[in-house]
């Protein structure tokens, strides 16, 4: 195997992948994202994207009427119904908010004082950089208008 078809397989299974992907988002979203894949590479993964994408042109409303036979469409089933929530008295809510708060893994004062003084650097750093950014800024924009003196 040369590199050219080396070079050509391992397109092809990128195009697989990225078939995948498309696959799955397809799913999650019930609308497959327009991609482009150029028909000079002759990879059949190409052309299952390029046909979806004609399949995706042609079902999708946004676009106007279709332009040719559409694809069936199957209907989403809705959900299932979650049970109702059991409700709770006050006390009881109370007893499961500090339940909920022993299992928290709480820092040590160590790390609080360590994480707060690491902001305040930070903030710091950033207020510095962002004024020295704006005199340069303002140095630059005087010297285009010509008031720089």
């Amino acid at each position: 195997m040369d590199g050219r078809q080396a070079g050509a397989l391992a397109l092809e299974r990128a195009h697989s992948e990225i078939v995948d992907c498309v696959i799955a988002v397809r799913a999650w979203s019930g609308r497959l994202p327009r991609l482009f894949a150029p028909p000079a590479l002759g990879i059949s993964g190409t052309r299952k994207i390029m046909a979806s994408n004609e399949a995706t042109k042609k079902a999708d409303p946004a676009r106007g009427a279709a332009r040719g036979p559409a694809a069936p469409t199957t209907a989403r089933s809705a959900p299932a119904p979650r049970p109702p929530a059991k409700r709770v008295g006050p006390l009881e809510f109370l007893g499961q908010v500090r339940d909920e708060g022993r299992k928290v893994t709480w820092p040590s004062r160590k790390e609080t004082t360590v994480t707060t003084i690491m902001v305040f650097v930070m903030v710091v750093v950033a207020s510095i950089f962002f004024t020295v950014v704006d005199q340069f800024l303002r140095w630059a924009v005087g010297l285009l208008l010509g008031i720089a003196g």
